[in-house]
């Protein structure tokens, strides 16, 4: 069975996360969260680096592990391992052909990937995570 590695990105900004609609292939209609596959001898954070400049013209940074997961297809393996990233630049849209802000909650209010739930959820942990994080300071203390 052939094995593909692949990521993606979920990128965060001012509390809500960007998803895109893919323009083509067998994924087209459907919202993701931008990424694509991983070439030999790269690492997935550099993987993710390229792929986000070839498909949206975006240099990212802050580049952290959210979640790893697989889906099987009748031709092989899909090992996805997803990303949070940061980026100052606004997105072209080359592969894709919409894009939204959305929040992890209303993610399913578009035609986004039910196999990609546990990215979802990971993505909510880590986003409520963040926002308590603020509220309470690095020592817990209020303030």
């Amino acid at each position: 069975m052939k094995t593909v590695d692949v990521v993606c990105g979920a990128l965060i900004r001012n509390g809500k996360v960007m998803i895109a609609r893919r323009v083509s292939d067998v994924s087209g209609g459907w919202y993701e969260f931008p990424g694509g596959k991983v070439e030999p001898g790269e690492t997935g954070p550099e993987a993710l680096k390229r792929e986000w400049q070839e498909e949206l013209g975006m240099e990212i940074t802050d580049i952290q592990w959210l979640a790893d997961g697989e889906d099987r297809q009748p031709d092989g393996l899909i090992r996805l391992r997803c990303y949070t990233c940061t980026s100052t630049q606004d997105p072209e849209l080359r592969v894709h052909d919409d894009m939204v802000w959305t929040t992890p909650d209303h993610i399913y209010d578009w035609h986004f990937f039910e196999s990609d739930r546990h990215l979802v959820e990971a993505l909510k942990r880590r986003m409520e995570g963040d926002a308590l994080h603020r509220q309470t300071g690095p020592q817990g203390d209020a303030g």
